[in-house]
């Protein structure tokens, strides 16, 4: 609870800085995890986010799953991850409102970059450091260290591992 108050503070006062003074260059090394408010539909606790993760303006739905987001991910802006979903076998109103309540996950594995205008829907897992292109729908499995793009999203390249004199990363 402090944490979420601590969050909407922070969330308050980047709103009044930045209206003051518009748009600026933001230094890589800055907490930029406030600078963008995310959209969520659906329990806020069903929503992880790692700590080193940079989300942007996304949009969350967490109506039929959890989504997980793994250490150093990054969003561009205006992504979608979705695990809600309807029945079209249903009519009207009850087409509405029936929506499975689980099993439809959206797990983000540390290091992935989903690029502008991404939308995953779950279940699906995006594997380590894997880079889904600007404007891709993702609706199966990424595999770790691929670029998948298009709609829907399909491997373009594989993506050399570092070697382990190489790595930067979170270690």
């Amino acid at each position: 609870m402090f944490k979420k108050r601590i969050k909407l503070v922070v969330t308050k006062i980047y709103d009044i800085f930045f209206s003051q003074i518009g748009n600026f260059a933001i230094d890589r090394y800055m907490e930029t995890r406030f600078l963008f408010k995310y959209l969520l539909y659906g329990n806020e606790d069903r929503l992880q986010i790692a700590e080193t993760a940079v989300i942007n303006n996304a949009t969350f739905n967490t109506i039929s799953g959890d989504i997980k987001i793994g250490e150093y991910v990054f969003f561009g802006l205006n992504v979608s991850v979705l695990t809600g979903t309807h029945d079209y076998n249903k009519f009207g109103r009850e087409r509405q409102i029936t929506v499975p309540g689980v099993g439809r996950d959206v797990i983000i594995k540390e290091g992935a970059w989903l690029a502008s205008n991404v939308t995953v829907i779950g279940p699906c897992i995006i594997g380590e450091h894997s880079v889904v292109a600007a404007g891709s729908l993702v609706n199966k499995d990424v595999q770790p260290y691929t670029i998948v793009a298009g709609i829907p999203a399909r491997v373009v390249k594989k993506i050399d591992p570092p070697s382990h004199s190489d790595r930067t990363f979170s270690e």
